[in-house]
């Protein structure tokens, strides 16, 4: 059975099932998953004895040491859980894997936990959907990230504004548990102090800075041919310490990723190609628009020609950011 992210955990409480491949990048979902299977079926005192993880240090996963340690009963839990993580599969172990997973002891759970699973893999992959539970753990929505923003800040009568929302989710890219530091940090705060709304403004005081949200700022008044604004969000930016390298550096792949925004024109192969979130795919394919292919090729051409001549003392640091973002918003 393959799930979505947001069935897994109910699939985990109303079932009993003993094999799951559980992967993905947002790790925060991921860890809630499997401290949800231990609850379930670790009894207390015995969380040590009826547990183990095998890790596999990003290399073929042995297979007789996995078969070895299900075959194991557990002492007092209602399963014993293995739970294997940082794994591959070689030949040999893609081969012999199908016919453990098929066999799996009703008294034993399999849990296999990894950020990426090769689907190339087909007769391996097909096994894990066919025996057990198969979850790609996935970014959220935007819509549903602010939707969680929203009603954790009000379990403590604290409202907070779209802007304030939307800047949390950018500055965090859309990391739940970054999101969900934040959200804690942010209500001792307005506890403390008395407040019951969350603006920008203290967004901006207790978080991070939004860098590659102000970037985006920033090719939004460059597209719209406001020079002037662009390099007021530039200097807000510097202001901020935020280096010059890495401003240069997010701006030439922003300028990379508007080209395949361009070239693609859908937000589901930009997301594909680039990996982003469905909000960060719109605004790219949004701002493309402004600009025409050969405009782009030539800007993110030029962005390389500023950093050889940065590494060979031949451009001020700054002033070559500026007068690249004025040749940007010219028409």
């Amino acid at each position: 059975m393959i799930l979505k992210t947001g069935e897994l955990s109910k699939r985990i409480k109303e079932n009993e099932d003993n094999l799951f491949l559980i992967y993905g990048e947002e790790d925060f979902f991921i860890e809630r998953a499997v401290n949800s299977i231990k609850h379930k079926y670790l009894s207390r005192g015995f969380e040590t004895m009826d547990y183990i993880k095998l890790d596999f240090n990003g290399k073929s996963v042995n297979v007789d040491t996995i078969v070895e340690n299900i075959e194991l009963p557990p002492w007092a839990s209602s399963k014993r859980i293995v739970e294997v993580v940082n794994f591959d599969f070689d030949k040999d172990s893609s081969e012999k894997m199908p016919g453990v997973l098929s066999r799996v002891p009703e008294s034993t759970l399999l849990l296999f936990v990894n950020t990426k699973f090769d689907k190339r893999k087909k007769k391996l992959f097909d096994t894990f959907s066919k025996e057990g539970v198969v979850c790609e753990v996935t970014y959220l929505e935007e819509s549903v990230l602010n939707k969680f923003i929203s009603q954790t800040f009000s379990k403590s009568g604290v409202t907070i504004d779209a802007e304030a929302c939307d800047s949390m989710i950018s500055r965090f890219n859309s990391s739940m548990r970054r999101i969900d530091s934040a959200i804690k940090r942010i209500s001792v705060y307005c506890e403390s102090e008395g407040i019951t709304h969350v603006d920008i403004k203290v967004v901006d005081e207790l978080c991070e800075p939004d860098v590659y949200g102000d970037i985006f700022k920033i090719m939004d008044a460059v597209g719209m041919g406001d020079a002037s604004l662009a390099l007021i969000l530039l200097d807000n930016l510097i202001k901020m310490k935020e280096p010059l390298p890495r401003i240069r550096f997010m701006i030439a792949r922003h300028f990379r990723e508007m080209i395949c925004a361009k070239e693609l024109g859908n937000k589901n192969a930009i997301m594909n190609r680039l990996g982003s979130r469905s909000f960060v795919a719109d605004k790219l394919l949004r701002q493309s628009r402004n600009f025409s292919m050969s405009k782009l090729l030539q800007l993110y051409k030029f962005c390389y020609k500023n950093d050889y001549d940065l590494k060979h003392g031949e451009a001020d640091e700054r002033a070559s950011v500026e007068s690249f973002i004025v040749l940007a918003s010219g028409k």
